[in-house]
């Protein structure tokens, strides 16, 4: 008998993993591309990065898991993704 191992949830990995993968998602590129009003074909991943970067305050993904501001700015981000994406409602 073979055991798989399961993938743990989104929300359960580290932030600065969460980012790296949110990066590579052309959801969450055409959500900052509509974010800045810029053209979705300018957001790559690595714009999406830098965008990130910027709006969290934080020159490297690292910095997610030291800084608490930035922390709480990209859970905020997050948030707000899940409601344009329509995972969850609008938050009050």
């Amino acid at each position: 008998m073979t055991r798989t191992a399961r993938r743990p949830a989104f929300a359960d990995l580290p932030a600065g993993t969460q980012a790296a993968l949110l990066f590579k998602d052309s959801r969450f590129q055409r959500f900052a591309a509509q974010q800045c009003g810029y053209s979705v074909s300018f957001f790559t991943e690595d714009v999406t990065s830098a965008w990130l970067r910027d709006q969290c305050n934080i020159l490297s993904r690292a910095d997610l898991h030291s800084d608490v501001q930035a922390l709480v700015r990209f859970n905020i981000l997050i948030t707000e993704f899940d409601v344009w994406t329509g995972k969850i409602a609008a938050p009050r």
